[in-house]
């Protein structure tokens, strides 16, 4: 399991289990966040957290990018 830190930037939608982060680049990320601001779905954000394993990323912080 990896545990380095990083902070990505996308667009925050939701999915059928869990919210997803995609990239300009198309790259898709699974977002792990306990209390999310609903407002920031379907918006272009940044996520800062800690990678736990390949393409998904346990979030401390999301805000408007």
């Amino acid at each position: 399991m990896s545990t380095q830190r990083k902070r990505i930037s996308g667009r925050l939608t939701k999915g059928a289990r869990s919210l997803l982060l995609t990239t300009s680049d198309a790259q898709t990320w699974i977002v792990d966040a306990l209390d999310v601001d609903q407002t920031l779905v379907g918006k272009n954000v940044i996520v800062d957290g800690i990678s736990t394993a390949a393409e998904r990323i346990k979030a401390d912080w999301i805000g408007c990018a």
